[in-house]
């Protein structure tokens, strides 16, 4: 397992302030000259401390549940989709974004259009990191998905599922962190090529 980095972004805060006042006196009179102009003292401006934007997460230990709770949580709704036939695939994008969002929703869309549903429920047996940015919350992770429970029927019952298939698949899976929610959204998911874990 790589250790994350732990590079802190770079925060500068560049303030310039002038102040220019002069004050002209006129004095009236034949007599009277104009009085020359009398600069002000420049003020001087405190330049405001540093922003410090503080970690997501404060170490990797704190990462890894939050990633493992937030991967558990997307797994849940999409075997609840699958259960429904594809129903309301909308639901989704409360747990997942940019490529698994759109193939989930292709799949769901498949699911409706041939009338098919999921039997049992999608499990993970592992779940280790395998890089996090502390800083962003930005978090990759191996899964290992077990299958064994599930199936896919269409209308009559009939599995769709070909012979042979695997009880687990190993996955890298990436998930990452929306600041408005505070939360981890699964944003990858990919079979790995390396060696199986599972």
């Amino acid at each position: 397992m790589r250790n994350p980095s732990r590079r802190r972004p770079m925060h500068t805060a560049v303030l310039n302030a002038l102040v220019l006042s002069v004050s002209v006196v006129f004095l009236s009179g034949c007599m009277a000259a104009p009085a020359p102009p009398v600069p002000a003292t420049p003020v001087a401006v405190a330049s405001p401390e540093p922003t410090v934007t503080p970690p997501v997460f404060a170490s990797n230990d704190e990462a890894l549940a939050a990633a493992t709770a937030a991967f558990g949580e997307y797994q849940s709704m999409s075997n609840t989709i699958a259960h429904e036939g594809g129903a309301d695939p909308e639901r989704i994008s409360d747990f997942a974004v940019g490529k698994v969002l759109e193939s989930d929703l292709e799949t769901y869309a498949e699911f409706r259009a041939g009338g098919l549903r999921m039997v049992g429920d999608l499990a993970f047996d592992s779940f280790s990191i395998q890089s996090a940015d502390l800083f962003s919350g930005a978090v990759t992770a191996y899964v290992c998905q077990d299958v064994r429970e599930t199936d896919v029927v269409d209308l009559g019952g009939t599995t769709v599922i070909a012979p042979g298939r695997p009880d687990s698949y190993p996955l890298q899976v990436s998930l990452t962190h929306a600041a408005t929610s505070n939360r981890l959204l699964v944003e990858k998911s990919d079979l790995w090529s390396g060696k199986n874990f599972c």
